[in-house]
């Protein structure tokens, strides 16, 4: 089964072993092509799903599964 973008985010700070940005894990998520984007802005789709994912932010569209948190300086670490 295809994982969903935030599961593939997941991975790839997983593997950096460290805090990144929404643009540093799209970037590796296109070099390593971890998962296809249909969209035209695909890079503004994985940072609202980012966004949708993280605990400590509050948004619309909260999602139940919340795996991410966001530090001070703005960048997405696994909760």
């Amino acid at each position: 089964m295809k994982k969903a973008i935030h599961q593939v985010a997941a991975d790839v700070l997983r593997a950096s072993g460290k805090p990144m940005t929404a643009a540093e894990i799209y970037a590796v998520i296109t070099e390593k092509g971890l998962y296809e984007f249909k969209a035209k802005n695909a890079e503004s789709v994985l940072r609202s799903q980012l966004r949708r994912h993280t605990k400590n932010i509050t948004v619309a569209n909260q999602a139940k599964e919340c795996v991410f948190t966001l530090t001070d300086d703005g960048q997405f670490s696994l909760a």
